[in-house]
């Protein structure tokens, strides 16, 4: 090889080092710009929704507008008092209870708001409904585009044929036919293009598109660049117009978000309610265990008398036998009230987020503060404020207007199809190497698309279903209004009905423990029998276990009542109030 063709070698080197060098170091910036950017698309994508949900929390009551998905800190309860009380009923269960968290109700409420695997779910719902309603109005935004295609190619030819030019599909029709003996052939391409879109209110479609062509033969250093602005308008008269058929999805998705925001209002009232039940319901399985382990404790001295008693001859041996198997099956109720008051207590835990092996003990001073409290409110005006102030019977209602909206939109959708079509494009010099748009170069057209209404089997088909849907949500507000009335309505007779269970199960407890002391008297005085002593001593255990039952179901009555009624208020962190009081306080 001569000096003379290897310094052309090398030239050509360089410049293909070169032309690769810069397409790796676009690439290599774009996947740097993708990996740097990720967390703040993250970022971005939380601020709009928050923005969203922020504006729209504001319309629906009982929803606060922290709808942050980001993970909760660890679990702490450093804060909270330790146990300092050690308790004979709870027998080996008792060292569970050493140096564990007393959990207040109110503590409670704040865990469960704040750690509750279910409740963060249904947050991560409302978030990706509103994430959804940020795509939907990012349709009616002017949508950016941009592609950049890179390509480096080599081919050998003969003669005059134009075999192996690889890039024949990007200019060839552009290339001059001096260059047609080309023996080795170098080729980088490279096309981009930049465009937007955007669709009007009216239902218009505007679209907008840059592109250009560069081809560069390294071999004969020589360029060929073409370059085209292209801006079309489409705006239908008929079928598909109209802002009400184009704002439609937009319509629906705000409405939607709306709607599962309201059932986020009942849920959290639901949730509170479910999360009080449980810890009562914990509570009483406690005071079981003690109820029980006082009956147990009372039938082991009733079995020791009776067995000095029969000592002496004065009672008999099916007696004795009688009271100590009373006393076993006393025992055995005892160690199943236990077992029962542990599993409680661990799937409390649960509900709460806190981690089954973690040692808390729920404070037995919630139970002594119930009372039987009047809702003051007769049945009629308890229905008369839930159908005032439910949430989902607004939802019932807006249903209703949806489906009457969607039947005009199918109403448009049976139209002919008549478009009003338009197109600017503007072209570069022919035959010049810059992307140099040339307006002399430039064409224009205009016109009419129709769609003749031959076919509309699916239009029709989607018109007769609208039809449908309206009378079905129609008949579905109409059972949503009575299946409040009938809630309030059971809810009261459940309250009643618990009342009256409360003073039966007082007057039980009063007569039960009158009864096992005459019992024990006869028994002293060796007149008694040992059956009677038996069934004193059971009834006053089964009276005090429905007597707390009693005051809880109605706590519990009272709350679902609130609840259905839609007056329950719930704060921030899951403490409650009923909205009539806390009107007033205002």
């Amino acid at each position: 090889m001569g000096l003379k063709e290897f310094r052309g070698a090398g030239g050509k080197l360089a410049r293909l080092s070169k032309e690769i060098g810069l397409a790796s170091l676009l690439a290599l910036a774009t996947v740097l710009l993708c990996q740097c950017t990720a967390a703040q698309y993250g970022k971005k994508a939380d601020n709009e929704t928050s923005y969203i949900l922020a504006a729209k929390a504001g319309d629906v009551p009982n929803v606060e507008p922290d709808f942050s998905i980001e993970p909760p800190e660890p679990i702490s309860l450093k804060e909270l008092e330790e146990n300092a009380k050690a308790v004979d009923f709870l027998g080996e269960a008792v060292n569970a209870e050493k140096g564990a968290k007393v959990v207040t109700l109110a503590d409670s409420l704040g865990l469960a708001i704040k750690y509750n695997r279910r409740y963060l779910s249904r947050k991560e719902s409302i978030y990706l409904q509103a994430l959804n309603l940020t795509l939907v109005r990012h349709e009616l935004a002017p949508i950016f585009s941009g592609e950049v295609d890179l390509t480096r190619s080599h081919g050998t030819s003969g003669g005059s044929s134009s075999r192996g030019s690889s890039s024949s599909n990007l200019t060839a029709a552009s290339v001059q036919s001096g260059v047609d003996r080309i023996v080795a052939e170098n080729t980088f391409a490279r096309n981009s293009s930049l465009g937007f879109s955007m669709l009007q209110r009216t239902g218009a479609r505007v679209a907008a598109d840059f592109t250009t062509d560069f081809l560069n033969f390294l071999g004969g250093d020589r360029s060929i660049n073409s370059s085209q602005l292209a801006v079309t308008l489409t705006q239908p008269l008929l079928k598909g117009g109209g802002y009400r058929v184009t704002l439609e999805n937009l319509t629906q998705a705000e409405r939607n978000l709306l709607y599962e925001l309201r059932d986020f209002a009942n849920f959290r009232r639901e949730f509170v309610v479910e999360i009080a039940s449980r810890y009562y319901d914990v509570l009483r399985a406690r005071d079981r265990v003690k109820n029980n382990w006082i009956g147990y404790q009372g039938f082991r001295l009733a079995v020791e008398r009776e067995e000095a008693l029969a000592e002496e001859d004065r009672r008999t041996q099916t007696e004795l036998g009688q009271l100590r198997q009373a006393e076993l099956r006393s025992e055995s109720d005892w160690v199943d009230a236990v077992r029962d008051y542990e599993q409680q207590l661990d799937e409390l835990k649960i509900e709460l987020g806190l981690p089954v092996d973690e040692k808390i003990v729920l404070e037995e001073r919630e139970l002594e503060r119930l009372e039987i409290e009047d809702p003051n409110v007769s049945r009629e005006q308890a229905v008369t404020l839930a159908v005032s102030t439910r949430p989902d019977l607004v939802t019932s209602e807006d249903q209703v207007a949806d489906a009457v909206r969607k039947i005009e939109v199918a109403k448009v959708d049976l139209r002919p199809g008549l478009d009003v079509v338009a197109a600017y494009d503007i072209n570069s010099r022919a035959g010049d190497g810059t992307p140099a748009l040339d307006f002399d170069r430039r064409n224009w057209s205009a016109g009419l698309e129709v769609d003749l209404p031959f076919d509309r089997k699916e239009e029709r088909n989607n018109y007769r279903s609208a039809l449908i849907a309206l009378e079905q949500a129609k008949r579905d507000r109409e059972l949503d209004f009575d299946q409040v009335r009938l809630q309030i309505y059971n809810d009261w007779r459940t309250l009643e009905q618990a009342r009256r269970n409360h003073e039966i199960s007082v007057l039980g407890v009063e007569l039960a423990e009158r009864r096992l002391e005459e019992q024990k008297l006869r028994s002293d005085l060796g007149e008694g029998e040992a059956r009677d002593l038996i069934d004193a001593q059971r009834d006053l255990i089964d009276s005090r276990n429905q007597r707390t039952s009693a005051i809880v179901d109605h706590t519990l009555s009272r709350l679902r009542l609130w609840q259905d009624m839609g007056i329950l208020y719930i704060n921030k962190d899951g403490s409650w109030v009923k909205q009539l009081e806390k009107e007033a306080s205002e």
